[in-house]
């Protein structure tokens, strides 16, 4: 009985140290200047909620798409990413920098227990629900390298022109290009979405999609569930969009498309129960 006792209060206090982690933290400061398409290599582990999705391939991880860690077991990405798929397909890559590379200081692979694709998930007249969830079978433990992201309650003042976000991702940096090995990272401008429904006609739905990019700045291929992350007043940040689809990479006339994260709160929260939750990016401090 008192031992039971005893790893009972253990594990409260365990859970009670994981409720207190704040969101959005980057203990290694990012570089802010100016598919990642028109970015710059990031500062190593500066950006701590990335994670590789890989799939298990004949020389080892193969990326499949990126993704954020949301909280210690739980990782978001695009719908597309693992639509039709099993878990043991899987293996999230997690305190890495370098994607291919296996055994970096800091890395840990972990397997996938579940995957949560958004019941309404459709790829056709559009992408829409372009949104997943991986419940991993270990959590993860929050060092310098890993960190969880905040994800935003509302959006409608952020993710207008002229405001900007930032995207990072292993994608290739033009539309001919092999993913990268280093992590990269750019810089975007928001579009209003109705100033880009002329680009892509009958695809875009403004409750379901962002608008970011301009010439020579995108994502591309390989950064599929990346994040697009805004930092708040008291500087912690939060996630906006999941990079979902997009015509070339970097073209003018054809900005990237992201999966509105504030859409889809009540389902991420009910999906985790509870353990995932959307804040008020204004006031989280």
């Amino acid at each position: 009985m008192f031992a039971r006792t005893i790893l009972l209060l253990i594990s409260t206090f365990a859970s009670v140290i994981a409720d207190d982690i704040k969101c959005g933290q980057t203990p290694i400061q990012p570089t802010i200047n100016g598919r990642v398409t028109g970015g710059t290599e990031a500062v190593p582990y500066s950006w701590p909620w990335m994670i590789a999705l890989c799939q298990n391939g004949w020389f080892g991880c193969d990326l499949e798409c990126g993704g954020t860690i949301v909280a210690p077991h739980w990782i978001m990405t695009a719908g597309h990413c693992v639509q039709g798929s099993k878990p043991s397909q899987f293996r999230v890559k997690s305190g890495v920098f370098k994607q291919s590379k296996d055994n970096e200081a800091g890395e840990v692979v972990h397997k996938v227990k579940a995957l949560h694709l958004h019941p309404k998930y459709q790829e056709y007249p559009q992408v829409l629900y372009d949104i997943a969830l991986l419940e991993l079978e270990v959590d993860i433990t929050y060092d310098n390298h890993t960190q969880p992201l905040c994800l935003p309650l509302h959006d409608n003042s952020t993710i207008v022109a002229p405001n900007v976000a930032w995207a990072m991702g292993w994608g290739a940096t033009d539309e001919i290009g092999d993913a990268t090995e280093e992590l990269h990272q750019v810089e975007l401008p928001f579009i209003n979405i109705t100033d880009c429904e002329p680009d892509y006609p009958d695809k875009l739905d403004p409750v379901h999609h962002i608008c970011a990019g301009k010439k020579g700045l995108d994502t591309c291929e390989g950064d599929a569930g990346d994040p697009l992350v805004v930092k708040n007043k008291a500087g912690y940040y939060f996630q906006y969009g999941i990079t979902s689809f997009g015509e070339g990479c970097g073209q003018k006339e054809h900005p990237g498309i992201y999966a509105r994260v504030t859409t889809y709160c009540d389902w991420i929260n009910t999906t985790t129960n509870g353990v995932v939750t959307c804040r008020d990016a204004d006031i989280y401090s």
